[in-house]
């Protein structure tokens, strides 16, 4: 997995600043995050420990019900994603 991303995104995304919390294990595991950029296709996260989090799992973006997700590449702090 690239700590950068090579692959030119297919749609614009918005900035943003929302809270939102990574699931995965069977919803057994949560991790809290802040939604830094969104679009349709994908999204970038500020979260503590990137490399935890694994290939796939669901965002839960507060208020809104959690959709599956795809890490496309982890960074210092942060990673980015794609929405299956």
């Amino acid at each position: 997995m690239a700590t950068q991303n090579p692959i030119p995104r297919a749609t614009v995304r918005l900035r943003r600043l929302k809270e939102g919390r990574v699931i995965f294990n069977d919803r057994k595991s949560v991790m809290s995050c802040l939604v830094r950029d969104l679009s349709e296709g994908g999204f970038r996260l500020k979260i503590g420990e990137p490399f935890r989090v694994p290939e796939n799992f669901e965002l839960e973006i507060h208020g809104q019900p959690p959709r599956p997700a795809r890490k496309v590449w982890i960074g210092v702090g942060e990673l980015g994603a794609a929405f299956a």
